[in-house]
């Protein structure tokens, strides 16, 4: 039998060895971080979340969540007629939802609340889930973050770059269809973005990490058991031992000078997003 001490010992090692792979955000910081986490719809933003970043501290601003409650306040307590019945996987019921979140400034409204009251000293670390289809979806928010104090330098972007007809599977699939032309207008309008982005036309006061993943399956590597099996955790999901990403800019630096690496990022580009003509204008 094993003593306490040995047991002790194994335990922590095992830990150790299966200890997955994070981005960090200013060495783990505790406060007073945001991270713009990009992508098309479908992209995987939430297994990114739960997989690839150290997100643990970060309340989760994502306003899909927002229009689920609706939903249900709406079919509960009988208000919002114009909203009530509607069905997530009909493309047109959920652009329908859309619109009158959009109209009630529920966006806007849900910002404030997770503003107020807070501390110069003790801001919450904050992950907005974005599409990034356009620079707004950052440059909106900002000046109420710096009103509230948050530095520049703690400002992040990451870009969920994910290939786009694993993403329209994916979307088939979820709870909450996206319409395909609003689906496609997403992916296009990320990947134009961030090419603004990686070749350094980043907007004032986002001056944090600057980082793409690749998220198709092949670049996800979980820990294998002795079997040669997935680990999984007890809920079922992959224990991630290695995935494929890039640092564009670190916190407080200039961008990566590094024409490998941009090369690198436009390539996944170009295998990854979908081929429309704005995107192809892109790469000429």
């Amino acid at each position: 039998m094993k003593s306490l001490k040995e047991w002790v010992v194994n335990t922590q090692e095992e830990a150790q060895d299966l200890q997955e792979k994070l981005i960090l955000f200013n060495n783990g910081a505790k406060y007073g971080q945001v991270v713009f986490l990009a992508g098309g719809a479908g992209s995987g933003k939430g297994f990114a979340i739960s997989k690839f970043l150290d997100s643990s501290s970060y309340k989760i601003r994502d306003v899909d969540e927002w229009k689920v409650a609706l939903l249900k306040i709406a079919k509960l307590k009988n208000k919002y007629p114009e909203i009530q019945g509607l069905d997530l996987r009909n493309g047109k019921d959920v652009f329908k939802l859309h619109t009158f979140v959009k109209d009630k400034g529920i966006k806007e409204k849900s910002l404030d609340l997770l503003l107020t009251d807070v501390s110069a000293d003790r801001l919450p670390n904050i992950i907005f889930d974005v599409t990034l289809k356009d620079i707004e979806d950052i440059t909106d928010v900002l000046p109420k973050l710096e009103g509230v104090g948050y530095q520049s330098s703690n400002v992040h972007l990451v870009w969920v770059l994910t290939n786009y007809a694993v993403a329209v599977k994916n979307n088939a699939g979820r709870a909450r269809v996206v319409p395909d032309n609003i689906m496609l207008k997403t992916h296009v309008g990320a990947a134009k973005t961030m090419h603004q982005i990686v070749t350094g036309s980043i907007p004032r006061g986002l001056d944090g990490k600057v980082a793409v993943i690749l998220n198709n399956r092949e670049n996800t590597i979980p820990f294998l058991d002795a079997s040669g099996k997935p680990v999984k955790t007890a809920a079922g999901e992959l224990v991630v031992k290695d995935f494929t990403y890039v640092t564009v800019k670190k916190e407080g630096k200039r961008p990566v000078d590094n024409k490998e690496l941009q090369q690198q990022i436009y390539d996944w580009m170009k295998d990854n997003v979908p081929k429309t003509k704005e995107t192809g204008e892109l790469f000429k």
